[in-house]
């Protein structure tokens, strides 16, 4: 019985192993006829069962297509034109830049099936139909497109209008010419304005400015007025990203034209040219807002107005704003500049520094720049006749007056015989005060501005060693 079992089991198990080889004979003849099929040729290999013992030749390298040909877009070509508005990089040259490198040639080509499916017999494509790999739709494509792509007509205006007009608003203002400054070139004085000529071309509107953010109101906490005159007003910040304390300056009527801009910055410019010094009210920076010129300065403690300041002015006291501001009109009648509109308003005072300020009239020694006097009361004789042969002369007669005033602490008079008394040298004594003083004054304020003392003559006076000394004991 055992016997007989083992019979039956060795005929099923040969039975089993026949039918499992004819199975994989099928299939591998199947196998054999999809992956031997040739690409170029339609018609089936009659006798695919031979086809198993041969080697199988090389494909040819005209029998695959590209990756590039088949999954990438083509290529992205760079317009001629798109360098239409570059503000940003003056130095360049405006040079187009390099195109994109061309496709390869490459020829039609199929795809071919890797041999190496018919190794796997156990894999899911088995009773796949025959099926035939024609010409290519992706090469078609791409033919189609190589035909088409010279027909296109070059973009003439790649940079669109919004991006113009964008990189137009973010161009730099324009660069004013400094006059007191003559050793600065055409490069150094506007490098942007080879770009800024081809926005204002097409966008004018938009290099003009506009009303956006205001910077005074962002940047600064208004505090309360100090100060106001004919033409601007004067007020008392807080800034705040440092949380310090300063003076802004703003003109108190739009500037529309250009002419009245060119005078505001006068100022502004006088100022940037004198760079800082202890005696003359420090200037930080200056802005256009909404047609109206604001200049951040150092903030003082008080000027010497007598309409602000009541105190008694005693002789030491007059010696020693005489002598500060005397230097600071020394440091800028060296740079040939002339103030024009020294007055008690005009002199400032923090920690005990007398400093000059308001350089609003402020010009050049040589009658290069226009020349519009200050206040009238303070100003000399030959300049009101419009000889402007001594500028630096006028500055010291209108030190010499604001002294005076300030001894007497009485406003000058606007007219009469007082008024022209004084643009004579007819000065009244001053009872309580040394003749040394009163000839120093008188010497000041001489009708003839060639006697009168330089601002370093004036400086080197000996009266002032007695205010040395004094602040050193």
């Amino acid at each position: 019985m055992k016997a007989k079992r083992q019979s039956i089991g060795k005929k099923q198990r040969k039975k089993m192993k026949g039918c499992l080889s004819t199975n994989c004979r099928q299939l591998q003849l199947e196998l054999g006829q999809v992956s031997l099929f040739p690409l170029h040729n339609p018609n089936p290999n009659p006798n695919p069962s031979s086809s198993l013992s041969q080697d199988l030749p090389a494909p040819d390298d005209s029998d695959f297509v590209l990756s590039q040909d088949l999954f990438c877009t083509p290529d992205y070509i760079t317009p001629d034109n798109h360098n239409l508005l570059n503000p940003f990089d003056c130095d360049r040259d405006i040079t187009p830049c390099p195109k994109s490198p061309g496709k390869l040639n490459t020829t039609k080509s199929k795809r071919c099936r890797l041999d190496s499916m018919s190794m796997h017999p156990l894999s899911p494509t088995d009773h796949l139909p025959v099926v035939e790999l024609g010409n290519d739709s992706v090469t078609e494509e791409v033919d189609v497109e190589k035909t088409i792509a010279p027909s296109k007509p070059k973009a003439q205006n790649y940079v669109s209008l919004s991006a113009a007009a964008l990189r137009c608003r973010v161009m730099p203002p324009p660069c004013f010419r400094n006059p007191y400054l003559k050793d600065l070139s055409e490069r150094e004085i506007d490098p942007f304005g080879n770009q800024r000529l081809k926005c204002a071309g097409l966008f004018p509107a938009m290099t003009a400015g506009g009303d956006g953010l205001s910077r005074y109101r962002t940047d600064f906490h208004e505090i309360e007025q100090i100060g106001r005159g004919n033409f601007s007003s004067v007020f008392k910040v807080l800034k705040r990203i440092d949380g310090c304390l300063y003076a802004v300056k703003h003109s108190t009527r739009p500037l529309r034209l250009e002419t009245e801009r060119t005078k505001a910055l006068m100022e502004v410019q006088a100022l940037a040219a004198l760079a800082l010094h202890e005696n003359i009210v420090g200037y930080y920076s200056s802005w256009f807002e909404n047609e109206q010129l604001y200049i951040q300065m150092e903030l003082c403690d008080h000027s010497l107005s007598i309409r602000k300041c009541s105190a008694l002015f005693t002789e030491e006291q007059a010696l020693d704003a005489l002598f500060q501001v005397a230097n600071a009109l020394r440091f800028i009648h060296k740079k040939g500049i002339a103030h024009l509109d020294v007055k008690p308003d005009n002199i400032y005072v923090k920690n005990g520094v007398y400093k000059l300020g308001d350089f609003g009239c402020a010009t050049l020694l040589d009658s290069s720049l226009p020349v519009e006097e200050g206040d009238a009361r303070y100003m000399p004789q030959e300049i009101l006749n419009d000889n402007y042969d001594h500028l630096d002369k006028v500055d010291i007669f209108s030190l010499g007056a604001s002294i005076y005033e300030l001894i007497r602490r009485l406003p000058l008079p606007e007219s009469g015989c007082q008024f022209f008394n004084i643009k004579e040298g007819k000065l009244p004594l001053l009872p309580g005060h040394s003749l040394q003083f009163q000839n120093l004054l008188k010497v000041m304020m001489d009708p003839d501005p060639v006697k009168r003392p330089s601002a370093k003559e004036l400086v080197e006076n000996p009266i002032f060693h007695r205010i040395q000394k004094t602040e050193r004991s």
